[in-house]
Parts: C-alpha cells; structure tokens; sequence
C-alpha cells in the first residue's frame, strides 16, 4: 500500500510538471489569426510580413496589406521619425476595440507612451520592430503598422524590382514615398504607388512673381506622353489623368494643392 501511495504521488508531480509546461508554452490567446487557412485562397499578405512576430488578432479578412518607404522630410513616422519604411495592414477583425487594443499591449515587450497617446492607439516594441496598433470602435477594423529599423533595409528592394516605368521623371520631381501592396478587392489586386514633392524655382529675376508655373509645364507633358494611350482621360477640375499601359490602370494626379505628383498602378492578382 505504501508503494503503491508513493506512486501515485509521484504521478501527480509529473503531471503538474506537464501541465506546467504546455501553459507555459501556449500563445498568449489561441483566438489570434495568422493566415487564411485554404491554401488555394490568397491570404493578401505580402512576403516578408512578420505574422509570426505580429499576429492579426481574431482576424476575419485581411483588407489590404502594403509596404512603404518615405524619404519626405515633412514627413515623420508615427514615432517621431524621419525616412521610415514600414508594412501596414488593414483588416477586419471580431474582436471589440478594448480587447483589440489590450492584445496588442500584451505583446509589446516595451509599450511606447507619449504625452498625449490617442484612446484609439497603442504603441510598442516587439522584438526589432516598432509596432502601432489601432482600432477605433465604430466598426470591426484594425490596423497594424510594423516600422523596420532601416528603411534602406536590402530586403525591400525585392517588392520595386519589377515597379513598371510608366512616368518620365524631370529634374523639378523629387520621389518621397513609394509602397507596393495587395488589395482584397475585385479579386485581388497588385498596386504600386508614388509621390513626388514638385521643386519650386521661385522668383529667379526678383519681381515678385514666380519665373516657371511648374505645375502647368509638368501637365503639358505628362498631357503629350499620354493622350493617346489606350483609355487616356483626363479631368481638368481635380487634375486626375488616366490611362491602361500593359495590364495596369495607371492613375496620376497633379495636386497644386499639396505640391505634389501621385501615381498609383493597379493591375488584377491573375494578370
């Protein structure tokens, strides 16, 4: 009989030992998303994501996911920083906004706390990363931004080497910001986009009035490289031109407004 006690004794230690070791081990929800599970269905991430590191959490539909450089020096990243690059996903998710936000606080192995943090944001470190997590509460989306530590990082070369060269670039363009993502919409699209920041030349014979009306030179051109393009338009009023090259629908916008030159390229995933 007391053999057979200390058996039993001994089974309960290793079974506390077992179970110990399997909490000890399980995520810290088993409710967070990382891929769709069809293996035929896109899962509208692109390579090089660190799902691994940073889950979508109770992830029903990932909506776009894109990876951006910015170089604008008006520009500052949702840290503070200057020439950023990072991925951003958008994605519904069925979790409310108070556990969506506490997840992604539980995972931050340091949170970022500013002076004044938006209710609607967190912030932090997971691994190499900088992480900002935002949910909003008046619908079911959430967004991700996962910031590299160098946005000259080797690795995002691969997502522009094939960025079509539809645009003849002058001298009075500046590139600021390109990006490169996935698109869950219309059976999923591939789009590549760009802003140029338009120079300026001022007032080069000082009789208070500037020299060249670049906007107006830029329109000129980008009207003569395009207008006969298949599917060419272009609105006057929001300055909006359109045209198909190869398999993309290419949209260019001249903004006065911003000072700036945006192009954007989408073509379906099966083309």
């Amino acid at each position: 009989m007391k053999n057979n006690r200390w058996i039993f004794v001994i089974f309960l230690l290793v079974l506390g030992l077992f179970l110990a070791l399997n909490l000890k081990n399980k995520p810290k929800n088993s409710e967070q998303s990382l891929l769709v599970n069809n293996k035929d269905e896109p899962t509208f991430l692109i390579e090089g994501f660190p799902i691994d590191k940073v889950p979508l959490y109770k992830l029903t539909k990932v909506s776009s996911n894109k990876i951006f450089v910015n170089t604008d020096p008006i520009n500052l990243s949702n840290f503070g920083e200057e020439n950023f690059a990072y991925y951003n996903v958008v994605f519904y998710s069925d979790a409310s906004q108070e556990e969506f936000l506490n997840y992604y606080k539980s995972l931050f192995e340091s949170q970022i706390v500013e002076e004044y943090d938006s209710p609607d944001m967190v912030k932090g470190v997971i691994g190499q990363y900088k992480v900002s997590a935002a949910h909003y509460g008046s619908g079911d989306t959430g967004y991700v931004q996962v910031h590299l530590k160098d946005y000259n990082d080797d690795s995002l070369n691969k997502y522009f080497l094939d960025f079509p060269d539809v645009l003849e670039v002058n001298s009075s363009l500046v590139e600021h910001e390109k990006s490169y993502g996935l698109l869950n919409q219309k059976g999923g699209e591939i789009e590549y986009t760009k802003y140029f920041t338009v120079i300026d030349s001022g007032d080069q014979n000082d009789d208070g009035a500037d020299d060249v009306d670049e906007f107006s030179l830029l329109e000129q051109d980008f009207k003569k490289e395009n207008q006969d393009k298949a599917e060419y338009s272009y609105d006057e009023e929001s300055g909006t031109m359109k045209w198909n090259d190869k398999d993309f629908e290419v949209t260019l916008v001249i903004s006065r407004d911003h000072g700036r030159i945006y192009l954007m390229l989408r073509k379906g995933m099966d083309k």
